[in-house]
């Protein structure tokens, strides 16, 4: 695994796929700006599984990597392929700290099709892309975006998550090239000549 250079780790928590975090490193990269680094995993959360809704309570996980993971990078983004929720919703496809460090994604549910099945392999990776660019996005202070073509819009169904793009709108990106600036970021490619100046 990677060295801790980057300003963004991606961590797995028990069971996932290789190129699932391969592909999320790729987009935030590409998305972000920013270099990435794909961790060692952790062990299952095993102590916030909820057995009477039979999942993992997303808000409990968050405080326990805020309290006893110490990691190098900026930002950690935890993947997971275990079903969440917070107490107010049903489910999540993922949860984050506005303004904070983590994040959390979960690949449980992004495989599937609204009939029944499962969806082609990159519907499912185009899914798990703007899940982790969303969550990650909440971490660097940007909050649920009212513009239908943005990746910050709040997808509360399949539907809407295959309905917006994995793009951010403008105002989304001038707000995140803010944040970057004023927290005196690295990233990968200099967006415009004032970055270097």
């Amino acid at each position: 695994m990677a060295d801790g250079s980057g300003v963004v780790g991606i961590v797995p928590i028990g069971e996932v796929k290789q190129v699932v975090l391969k592909i999320l490193a790729a987009n935030i990269q590409a998305i972000f700006n920013l270099p990435v680094d794909i961790l060692d995993g952790r062990k299952p959360l095993d102590k916030f599984f909820n057995p009477n809704r039979n999942q993992y309570n997303a808000a409990t996980i968050l405080d326990h990597m805020e309290r006893r993971w110490k990691q190098p990078h900026d930002r950690i983004l935890a993947v997971v392929s275990v079903d969440l929720f917070i107490p107010i919703l049903t489910y999540v496809f993922g949860e984050a700290q506005i303004n904070g460090k983590m994040a959390v994604v979960s690949t449980y549910r992004l495989n599937r099709r609204s009939g029944g099945g499962n969806v082609a392999l990159e519907r499912y990776y185009e899914r798990i892309a703007k899940v982790g660019v969303h969550e990650l996005a909440h971490t660097f202070g940007l909050v649920h975006c009212k513009e239908n073509h943005c990746v910050m819009r709040a997808s509360y169904s399949l539907s809407d998550l295959d309905y917006y793009p994995l793009y951010f709108c403008d105002y989304c990106q001038a707000m995140l090239d803010d944040t970057y600036r004023r927290l005196k970021l690295r990233t990968l490619i200099p967006r415009s000549l004032t970055d270097v100046l």
